[in-house]
């Protein structure tokens, strides 16, 4: 299985995660898609960040990844009573698989937020859902940072993805808005091991990061360093059901 998520990455995105309230938001343009009463395919949910406010809004979430650390990482979250009620962790699944092993089962909707897409994929996913599948992904191929386009691998645009469904006749509604979605940080010591890691490598990037850093005046995060992306969704109608 995959092993892109290392305990620094997931770390990372946690704080960004909170500190920008970037998978709060996502879930905001999911809500008016969702029921209380339908199940949920999370593919590729990674540390399954966007499940925990997705909960309430469904019956039940199948939180899908074939990386085993990030999964690790979901599980002890949800048994962490410290951190995660009962009422949400009993409605989230982890699950270690891909998604042609998942291939036959049934979900009412169904949703891959920065997942490489292609045209196998996205027609895999809409076979899964009854209902809807959902969409995020990049709004432009130029976006940078923790969810930079390249991580695609070259597979659907945005504007790709909106030719195929064209093409397929789907129905569809599409938007894209701009997200911050940059790293905080809890010291200067944080700030020195990002800038380390180009010290090697991409020394002028390492000073472009430096001097983009800000000072928040927060306790938690007193030093971000801004990141702006662009997010498209995409609402697919899958089945013969209501429109989307």
């Amino acid at each position: 299985m995959s092993t892109f998520w290392t305990p620094e990455k997931i770390e990372n995105y946690k704080q960004a995660s909170e500190y920008t309230s970037f998978h709060k938001r996502l879930s905001v343009l999911a809500a008016p898609y969702l029921d209380k009463r339908w199940t949920l395919a999370d593919i590729g949910c990674g540390p399954g960040l966007l499940d925990f406010w997705l909960a309430p809004m469904v019956a039940s979430i199948d939180a899908i990844d074939i990386d085993n650390a990030a999964l690790l990482d979901l599980k002890e979250r949800l048994e962490d009573v410290f951190l995660t009620d009962r009422y949400t962790a009993e409605k989230i699944r982890p699950r270690l698989a891909s998604l042609e092993d998942i291939r036959g089962e049934s979900f009412d909707v169904v949703l891959l937020s920065f997942f490489g897409l292609d045209a196998s994929s996205v027609t895999a996913a809409l076979a899964l859902a009854a209902r809807r599948v959902i969409i995020f992904m990049h709004g432009r191929p130029d976006t940078e940072g923790p969810l930079a386009a390249e991580d695609d691998g070259g597979k659907f645009s945005a504007a790709g993805l909106e030719t195929f469904l064209n093409e397929r006749g789907s129905a569809f509604k599409k938007s894209v808005m701009e997200m911050q979605f940059g790293q905080p940080f809890k010291s200067l010591a944080d700030i020195q091991r990002l800038l380390a890691a180009y010290e090697d490598g991409d020394v002028k990037r390492g000073a472009d990061i430096e001097e983009r850093i800000e000072k928040t005046n927060r306790f938690d995060y007193p030093y971000y360093l801004p990141k702006s992306i662009s997010v498209a969704t995409f609402i697919i109608l899958a089945g013969q059901t209501e429109g989307a």
